[in-house]
């Protein structure tokens, strides 16, 4: 074949389309700033980019028919393929290490070595164009890595919809269809191109168009990456006298703040000897782990299915923020927690990636119309007095249904003393007497 002519054929095509696709998807997951530090997120990464860079040296190689750059291609796929099965490792259980990952990292050696060695790809005519397949067993290897690749995938996209709260169904939806698209029905074709050639090529447009919609369904919602290593379920900070300050749920709880408080405090008692200004103390309980970290003013307890380091981190840091972002209020000592609501700030910022289970399902009060919602008796009464137009009662039903319990009576209350307040400055506008004793 002459050496200066370019083998233009479907594949080179197809792969320089798919490795364009890959590096697009890959770019895309730096662009939300919630999403560039989650470190599982940096391996999946790595493998797009590995992958993508095979498709590219792929085409590249085909297009000049160079069976060196076709041996390079086995490589990228050993590093997808390790840096993929590090990504979900860390993402299960915050470890890069697995029996899985020792198997196929002996695999990706003797892999790699039979590349370098004499018949491991060979130049050929298939389906009408020149190929460069690998062959022998380099070939049978290079597809057991991409099974094992393939059935990593599957699992975590099984065990992520599976366990995904009901507020991210669906985009754990769009997260699973990409990652049907990538595993069984791209590995579906990659074995009947063993058959047939022409499949290579549906098998590279279902990959990478799995993998873009996997990238998108990442940067919606990056709590994806936080569904399966662990469940968080509240955090409460106090003060060293034991007074509650502020308190935020993850999930429903029929734990009172002070009873909850109660108990870190006696947790504090027990380990009063371990537990020193700065120090950072778990808790095993029945069905989690009790985080507690104390500083000079506050203690802050964070309940979780288990411990992380990534939590343990974020406690820390959420602990340093209270006391620098609520100082003048720690320094009077003042524990009305109305004072300490802007700290939900503080738990976007480090606790923004944790998706909240709430909300369980659609028939849940919190989603209900306001015509479904039911209150006591007498609010519902006091409510349509203050509110005669059906449209604004309703409204004003709902979103007190929305807020705590403690806020409906708060509500009423205020209310009465804003419109006495407009009623008096009306009559002393209007010269009217104000019914003031005189003495």
């Amino acid at each position: 074949m002459n050496k200066l002519a370019l083998n233009w054929n479907p594949e080179v095509i197809v792969d320089f389309i798919v490795a364009a696709i890959g590096i697009i998807s890959a770019i895309l997951t730096y662009i939300k700033p919630k999403s560039k530090k989650i470190p599982s997120l940096f391996f999946i990464r790595l493998a797009i980019w590995s992958m993508s860079l095979m498709m590219l040296i792929d085409g590249i190689s085909l297009l000049i028919v160079s069976e060196e750059l076709g041996i390079l291609t086995g490589i990228f796929v050993v590093l997808g393929t390790l840096f993929f099965i590090i990504g979900v490792n860390y993402i299960m259980k915050e470890s890069y290490y697995s029996f899985g990952f020792t198997l196929t990292l002996g695999i990706s050696i003797l892999f790699i070595y039979l590349g370098f060695q004499p018949g491991a790809i060979e130049t050929r005519i298939q389906s009408g164009y020149v190929r460069l397949p690998w062959i022998g067993l380099y070939g049978d290897l290079g597809l057991l890595l991409i099974g094992i690749l393939e059935i990593y995938m599957l699992y975590w996209g099984v065990k992520t919809f599976h366990n995904a709260p009901f507020l991210l169904k669906k985009e754990a939806l769009l997260f699973f269809i990409g990652i049907l698209l990538i595993s069984p029905i791209t590995f579906l074709f990659y074995l009947l191109y063993i058959y047939e050639p022409i499949y290579i090529l549906v098998s590279d447009l279902t990959t990478f168009i799995g993998i873009l919609i996997l990238s998108v369904s990442i940067i919606i919602e990056p709590k994806l990456f936080y569904i399966l290593p662990f469940t968080v379920y509240r955090i409460v900070v106090k003060d060293n006298r034991g007074n509650p300050l502020f308190d935020y749920d993850w999930s429903e709880s029929n734990v009172s703040e002070n009873v909850f408080i109660g108990f870190i405090n006696a947790v504090q008692l027990m380990s009063e000897e371990i537990m020193n200004i700065g120090g950072l103390l778990d808790i095993n309980l029945k069905d989690g782990i009790l985080i507690l970290h104390e500083s000079e003013n506050i203690t802050v307890g964070l309940v979780t299915s288990k411990s992380s380091k990534l939590l343990r981190d974020s406690v820390i840091k959420f602990t340093f923020d209270f006391e620098a972002k609520f100082q003048k209020q720690l320094k009077e000592s003042s524990h009305d927690m109305k004072e300490y609501g802007a700290a939900f700030e503080l738990i976007e910022k480090y606790f923004s990636n944790f998706p909240s289970r709430i909300i369980p399902h659609k028939s849940h009060p919190l989603l209900l119309t306001d015509k479904l919602l039911k209150l006591p008796a007498s609010l519902e009464s006091d409510l349509k007095v203050l509110f005669p137009d059906e449209e604004e009662y309703n409204y004003i039903k709902s979103e007190i249904f929305r807020a705590p319990e403690s806020s409906a009576e708060s509500f009423i209350s205020l209310y009465n003393e804003i419109k006495e307040e407009l009623e008096k400055r009306e009559k002393e506008q209007n010269g009217e007497p104000n019914n003031v004793k005189m003495i």
